[in-house]
C-alpha cells in the first residue's frame, strides 16, 4: 500500500473531516502539521497549485483537499491509489 501523508493544521475542521474518514476507514496516514510554519506551507503551495488545507498526498502524487478525498472514497478512486 503506498503511503498516505496530510498536512494539516491543528484547528481546520477539513483537516479533522479527511483524518475522520481515513480512520473510519481503517487507513493509516502520516500526519504534518504545518500550522505557523509559512516556509511549509508557501512551499506546499508552490508545488502544487493548492492554497488550502489539508494537502493530502498518496505516495508522492497529491490527491488534494478534504473534498477531493471524499469524491475518491464515494467513487472507489482511493482503493487504485492506495494499492
Amino acid at each position: 500500500m503506498k503511503h498516505i501523508t496530510l498536512y494539516t493544521w491543528p484547528h481546520c475542521p477539513f483537516c479533522r473531516k479527511a483524518k475522520r474518514l481515513l480512520d473510519d476507514k481503517g487507513y493509516p496516514y502520516n500526519e504534518i502539521n504545518i500550522y505557523g510554519n509559512n516556509a511549509k506551507k508557501q512551499e506546499l503551495t508552490n508545488m502544487t497549485g493548492q492554497t488550502t488545507v489539508p494537502y493530502i498526498f498518496i505516495g508522492d502524487k497529491l490527491l488534494g483537499g478534504s473534498d477531493e478525498l471524499d469524491d475518491a472514497m464515494a467513487t472507489g478512486k482511493f482503493n487504485g491509489m492506495v494499492e
